[in-house]
């Protein structure tokens, strides 16, 4: 026998630190150098020209109590308004110009994640518990957006104006300047308590949303299931949990942003009270014009808004920072496209004409590291050629089992074997996928040299005839534009019953020793659910298979019955051994008003002559 995996823990996916996180955006930003040139001479020009007006307004101030006369003040009227004319457009092209560098930024680095996801393990994609990646992709790459399409704007328009702003402050008098930076204690006193705190606090929403996605999903996927063992309301009850974990450090971070405002309004206070303090002594020196002291207030007034959306921008630059170091770190963790090369040329090297394999489980454990829990001491042989059903309610292990098998998680303990000259179990879940492209396209994922007559055999036998004139039409009409597509092809979206089809004819073609059906028929609709069970029948004929099951009447034609409850392995027998028992599944079964029948016996709705070719099939 071949082991295929020992004990080994999954750990969640790394956070890269802040210098990679430089380093990244830094490289992805050299790619514009002249778009960023550009962005900091337009915001610079902007910045100017808002000094315009408060300096305008200033010379007013002076020509009104000078009587300069109505033209004196009508001129500097005129500049006032040629300023502010002058700054809201610069403003607006320069604004245009970083968004447009952002977006671009933006979409490599979210192609770059992609490609990186694509390439990780599947353990690494979903591990069953955290939905880290799917939090990553989803709610980390909005903050980033967030960030960088509209704070992103707003606070380099801030700096560029703050910078301005005390250099013009400096010229009217530096003493005037100082009055101003007396505010910066209070800023930065506020700034530091936000930002110790607040790290931590984002970090952990991060967190609790990615818990909470997940008992989500867990709740939506898995209706059937709960439905059939009654236990919607402890789903809901998980759901609740994580979502009120999620709300109260929210909450949180509402109190740290309002107790920020609070020293950014005294810092607002405080400076602009020294300024005209310092002002008022100054004048009455000589040392400046009424006019000048006017225009210092106005400039510092004018920092007000840019001073709190750089401050309260910190807001939304944490989130984004935590969610650049979290989309950099799957980035990092992704293997070479050379090492994935290697290891698909090694899955087509599996793809010789299988023969029926068993499978043994010796005192085999998981536990999902974010919340402990998982799978223990499951000891199980499945029969070559047999169907093992797996039972049980949501949470109980079965999937977990299934996954651990398939070789998505490496168990913690204990030992898995399987036949040294068998390929990789073949994992088919709930989840519905139809890739772009034809039919052909489709199947051919697994098996790319596949001619069209293993394709059609593929098809019928799992009874997708619906698609084989899409095969053979695709093939008349070659790769020549403008033929004529059938309705079957990528031009008509499929339903969910004729997607799952393909996917179970796409497993027969692959033709692999052992193959998991994780409740491969949760998502079908009823119209459509004998088709995709008959398929799966034809699929399981002569394999070794691990079927999850969310309806008991699929475990009813199964060879031997699992049970599962808080992850061991309660019950094991066959349907009418554990219907005898007073147990769990007997329980289970009577609890569903639809089973009339104590025993329900397989059923073939396909020959087990169907099978495609052999001399081109391979397996993913």
């Amino acid at each position: 026998m071949n082991d295929v995996t020992d004990g080994a823990q999954t750990t969640l996916l790394p956070i890269a630190t802040a210098a990679r996180v430089r380093a990244v955006v830094g490289m992805l930003l050299r790619r514009h150098p002249g778009r960023m040139t550009a962005v900091a001479a337009l915001f610079l020009t902007a910045s100017a020209l808002g000094i315009v007006m408060p300096t305008c307004l200033g010379r007013i101030v002076d020509a009104v109590s000078t009587d300069a006369g109505g033209p004196t003040i009508a001129a500097w009227v005129t500049g006032a308004g040629a300023g502010a004319i002058g700054a809201a457009l610069v403003m607006l092209w320069a604004n245009r110009v970083l968004i447009s560098l952002v977006q671009d930024v933006l979409a490599s680095l979210r192609e770059d994640v992609f490609a990186s996801a694509m390439r990780l393990p599947v353990s690494a994609v979903d591990d069953g518990e955290s939905a880290d990646l799917l939090s990553r992709v989803t709610g980390d790459v909005d903050a980033v957006a967030e960030a960088g399409g509209d704070v992103a704007p707003t606070l380099l328009s801030a700096g560029f104006a703050i910078g301005v702003s005390l250099i013009a402050l400096t010229a009217l008098d530096p003493w005037l300047a100082l009055a101003g930076i007396a505010s910066a204690p209070l800023y930065l006193l506020g700034t530091r308590a936000f930002l110790r705190r607040s790290r931590v606090v984002f970090r952990e929403v991060r967190v609790r949303e990615a818990a909470r996605s997940q008992a989500v999903l867990e709740a939506v996927e898995g209706l059937e299931t709960l439905t059939a063992f009654n236990e919607q309301e402890h789903a809901l009850e998980r759901v609740q949990q994580r979502a009120e974990a999620s709300i109260r450090m929210q909450v949180e971070g509402v109190r740290l942003t309002n107790r920020l405002f609070r020293w950014i309004n005294g810092g607002e206070l405080v400076g602009l009270a020294a300024i005209l303090a310092a002002g008022f002594l100054l004048q009455a020196d000589g040392a400046i014009t009424v006019g000048m002291v006017t225009t210092a207030a106005l400039v510092f007034h004018r920092l007000f808004d840019p001073v709190g959306q750089l401050i309260f921008g910190l807001d939304d630059i944490q989130r984004a920072a935590i969610g650049l170091a979290r989309l950099v770190g799957v980035i990092d963790l992704a293997p070479t496209a050379t090492g994935a090369a290697e290891r698909a040329d090694a899955g087509r090297a599996d793809a010789a004409r299988r023969a029926p394999a068993g499978i043994d489980l010796q005192d085999v454990d998981f536990h999902y590291p974010t919340t402990g829990r998982g799978i223990r001491n499951v000891t199980l042989r499945v029969e070559p050629g047999t169907t093992a059903a797996l039972v049980g309610t949501s949470g109980s292990g079965k999937s977990t089992l299934a996954r651990v098998i398939a070789g998505h998680h490496a168990p913690t303990a204990g030992r898995i074997q399987l036949p040294p000259d068998a390929s990789a179990p073949y994992y088919l879940s709930q989840e519905l996928h139809h890739f772009r492209g034809s039919v052909a396209d489709n199947l051919r994922l697994v098996a790319p040299e596949a001619s069209d007559v293993e394709l059609v055999a593929a098809l019928r036998a799992v009874g997708a005839d619906w698609a084989v004139e899409a095969v053979t039409v695709e093939d008349e009409a070659g790769a020549g534009a403008g033929a004529a597509r059938h309705p079957s092809s990528d031009s008509a979206p499929l339903d969910e019953g004729r997607i799952q089809q393909l996917a179970v004819a796409r497993a027969f073609l692959a033709d692999p020793a052992v193959v998991i059906l994780d409740e491969a028929t949760a998502d079908v609709g009823l119209h459509h659910r004998d088709a995709v069970e008959a398929a799966i029948t034809v699929l399981r004929r002569d394999r070794t298979a691990v079927l999850i099951a969310h309806r008991l009447q699929q475990a009813a034609t199964a060879e031997q019955i699992i049970v599962f409850a808080d992850g061991e392995a309660a019950e094991h027998g066959t349907h009418d051994e554990l219907l005898a028992s007073d147990g769990l599944y007997r329980r289970f079964w009577l609890a569903q008003p639809d089973l009339a029948q104590p025993d329900i016996a397989p059923t073939d709705s396909a020959s087990s002559d169907h099978r495609p070719p052999t001399e081109e099939t391979e397996t993913p």
